[in-house]
């Protein structure tokens, strides 16, 4: 009996240590995500609040659509690939960046500056 109990104790206990690692391997895997991030700015250094950002697989040619928050920020979880990513914005010539790299397990930062487009006040 004693031994039953033994064993029923260690298996409990094996099974404890094994969810933990799980677990734990889990929230790693999402904390290290590939992908793409960046701000927007103005020539001012001034953020760029809904600038809309194209990001485009150049395997497949499937795109990701973002635009940025209050912050000028963006991102977008991506398979590994190389991209190009566009940024437009009212009032702003549209800027790009071709051939980004996104590797397992890393991230690609790209940031823009927008310049104004003649004639044309910027919205905000």
């Amino acid at each position: 009996m004693k031994s039953l109990v033994a064993f029923a104790l260690s298996l409990l206990l094996l099974l404890a240590v094994f969810a933990t690692t799980n677990a734990s391997r889990e929230r790693t895997n999402e904390k290290f995500r590939s992908g793409v991030s960046g701000r927007v700015t103005d020539r001012n250094g001034a953020v760029v609040v809904r600038a809309r950002i194209t990001i485009v697989a150049r395997s497949s040619n499937r795109s990701v659509n973002r635009t940025t928050n209050d912050e000028g920020q963006y991102g977008a979880d991506l398979e590994p690939d190389t991209y190009d990513v566009i940024a437009a914005a009212d009032g702003f010539k549209t800027g790009s960046r071709k051939s980004i790299p996104v590797l397992r397990d890393s991230r690609s930062y790209v940031d823009f500056v927008l310049y104004e487009s003649q004639g044309v006040t910027p919205a905000r």
